[in-house]
Formats: C-alpha cells, sequence, structure tokens
C-alpha cells in the first residue's frame, strides 16, 4: 500500500431516463503507482536485453484496496445487488447498478466503501431521487 492512504475523493449517482437504470462514477486517490511491466528488445541494439522485475511472492498482499458499490433505500437496506471490485485500480470508474422495483416517491443512497486487507479504510454516500414524470 502507499505512504497515503487510498480515498474515494467523489461519489455521484446519475439516474437513467428509465429510471431503473443508475450509474455510479466513483473518483479514487492516493492509489498505488503502478508501472509497465514490459521490456523491450530490438534486434539492433548493442545493449544485452533488458532484465524484467521480479515476480511478487504468491503470498505478498496486493497493494490494491478492494470498493463495493451499492444503493439503500430510505430504510437502510440494499436495493441493489452490492457490485465488488476486486484490487480497484482505476481512478476513475463509471459503472451502472440497476433497480428492480424503483419507487419515484423514495430517498436513494448511493454507497462505496473502500476496504484494504479487510479493514473499511474510506466510505462515501450520496443522497439522490428517480426522476418524476408527471
Amino acid at each position: 500500500m502507499t505512504e497515503k492512504k487510498p480515498t474515494i475523493a467523489s461519489l455521484q449517482a446519475v439516474v437513467l431516463a428509465d429510471n431503473r437504470r443508475v450509474t455510479l462514477e466513483m473518483v479514487v486517490e492516493n492509489l498505488p503507482t503502478t508501472f509497465a511491466n514490459v521490456a523491450f528488445s530490438m534486434p539492433d541494439m548493442l545493449d544485452p536485453p533488458a532484465i524484467r522485475p521480479p515476480k511478487p511472492a504468491a503470498d505478498t498482499p496486493s497493494p490494491y484496496p478492494n470498493i463495493e458499490l451499492s444503493i439503500l433505500n430510505s430504510r437502510r437496506q440494499q436495493v441493489t445487488r452490492e457490485l465488488f471490485i476486486v484490487e480497484h485500480k482505476e481512478k476513475f470508474t463509471s459503472l451502472t447498478l440497476h433497480l428492480s422495483s424503483p419507487d419515484v416517491q423514495e430517498q436513494y443512497t448511493a454507497r462505496a466503501e473502500m476496504t484494504y486487507m479487510a479493514e473499511v479504510i474510506d466510505s462515501v454516500e450520496t443522497p439522490f431521487s428517480l426522476h418524476r414524470t408527471e
């Protein structure tokens, strides 16, 4: 893990026109820096081929956090299947969750919880409502 713990900088809920799909747009900061694990070898190069970096040991934990996305109703009950992202590596993520029984009268909450090695390191909640059609 990096010196600074990763954090969820923002979580936006974008309700799509059918009121059944909600796109969660999330920005994460302080993720571990990644380097390409690529070695190039050109036939006309005079230098010897690059040495590949060693592979991490099988028991070395990933430096990346896990993230769980869900949508809750006003009674704090989960109304979508949770979406679990293993070893989250992206600064910006946009994923769509499905409401099976949307209710325009309901106040919903989009929730993102970040964990690392079974410890919650950040949690963000964003309230939203569905589109009302008259």
